[in-house]
């Protein structure tokens, strides 16, 4: 198992260098960061002072010199439009995401999960059939017509809610509702599947053929083997944690690195952007390295696989 880890996490680091390299150069070729930072019709000598003050005057290859030279000593470059380091930015910025995406993502799997089961027991009655309606509905609603409708309803309605910002629990209620609909869909969806699929296996009846209750066989055995497809959904949402709070963070305005990394691309701030891509590069190896071992705790079956 440990040689397994071991691989996978050799891939990973694969993975993120390819990632650093790719990011870095597209970046350079998608336009010249100077041109955004000043307004049109400046003076070229004005443009050739602030490029050599970044060091864009330099080769790319120069550049790229540089970067990885930085990364080492945890100095990822300062901001083209906001004059700050990178990572100080993202350090302000972080905590409001990962604390929205909590909320959401805690709210989807306490509420996913048991009508999940519920909609495989009762998967040819009105239970079933309702949880399932529910979730196809809440998987093709879009994220920005949910928010806008809410906006609408608790804040300009009924006063109850806040419909931005970020400096109170209640700031992040909406968002983490809107964040968390879609997410709950696919868990309904992925936990009846596999649920199905286990309770039609033998050793449910033998369980049940021994006098266990339904409680235990449900719970205890049903449950626990149906469990890989559910945390493989549940980490690939982890995974994809910023990409899914871009459109709400920018609706709720709640100062997250989503939105963040939006603007960075509009404005061509290289260092921002850069940095935000390989957050998200670094989440999805350590996540997916997290999986793996859940999936060892889970089932040992997959450690006699994985050897």
């Amino acid at each position: 198992m440990l040689d397994y880890l071991a691989k996978r996490a050799l891939g990973g680091l694969v993975t993120i260098i390819i990632v650093v390299t790719a990011v870095f150069f597209a970046t350079r070729l998608s336009g010249n960061a100077v041109e955004f930072m000043l307004p049109p019709g400046s003076d070229p000598a004005v443009q050739a002072a602030l490029a050599a003050h970044y060091g864009l005057d330099q080769s790319i290859w120069m550049q790229f010199v540089r970067y990885i030279q930085g990364m080492f000593v945890g100095d990822f470059g300062i901001s083209l439009n906001e004059r700050r380091s990178v990572l100080l930015i993202f350090a302000e910025r972080l905590p409001n995401t990962i604390l929205l995406f909590s909320y959401a993502l805690a709210l989807a799997v306490v509420i996913g999960v048991p009508l999940g089961i519920i909609a495989a027991l009762d998967r040819k009655g009105p239970a079933g059939s309702s949880i399932m309606t529910l979730a196809f509905v809440g998987y093709a609603t879009p994220n920005f017509v949910l928010a806008i409708l809410m906006i609408l309803v608790f804040s300009f309605q009924l006063h109850w809610l806040p419909s931005s910002g970020a400096s109170s629990p209640l700031h992040f209620l909406m968002p983490a509702v809107v964040l968390s609909l879609p997410m709950l869909a696919e868990i309904v969806r992925f936990t009846r599947n596999a649920m199905l699929d286990v309770l039609a296996q033998d050793y449910l009846r033998t369980a049940r053929a021994k006098g266990l209750s339904e409680r235990v066989v449900i719970g205890k055995h049903a449950l626990r083997n149906a469990a890989v497809p559910v945390v493989t959904i549940i980490g690939l949402q982890v995974a994809g944690m910023v990409a899914r709070c871009v459109l709400v963070e920018a609706i709720f305005a709640t100062k997250g690195v989503g939105d963040l990394i939006v603007f960075a691309t509009i404005g061509r701030d290289y260092p921002v952007l850069q940095f935000g891509v390989i957050l998200i590069a670094v989440l999805v190896v350590v996540v997916s390295l997290i999986v793996d071992l859940l999936y060892a705790v889970i089932d040992p079956r997959v450690k006699v696989a994985a050897t």
